[in-house]
């Protein structure tokens, strides 16, 4: 399984992949519409897998003092 930061720089190279993309493309007189929603995937698949690499919670420690020799 990956760390979290190396699934950080994936989201941070699939952002700047996403960012560069043109869903639409014309030259004359035809024309191409890209789907993107395949980058979209990937992106909420990567957040996901962010989300199980972070640490659950904070671990608490409970210490109990007394001066009754318990």
């Amino acid at each position: 399984m990956a760390t979290n930061e190396e699934l950080q720089a994936r989201r941070d190279a699939l952002i700047k992949q996403i960012t560069s993309l043109q869903k639409r493309i014309t030259h004359g007189d035809k024309s191409v519409e890209f789907d993107l929603s395949q980058s979209r995937i990937a992106m909420e698949t990567l957040d996901r897998e962010i989300m199980k690499s972070k640490p659950k919670g904070v671990m608490r420690q409970i210490r109990i003092i007394s001066d009754k020799g318990l």
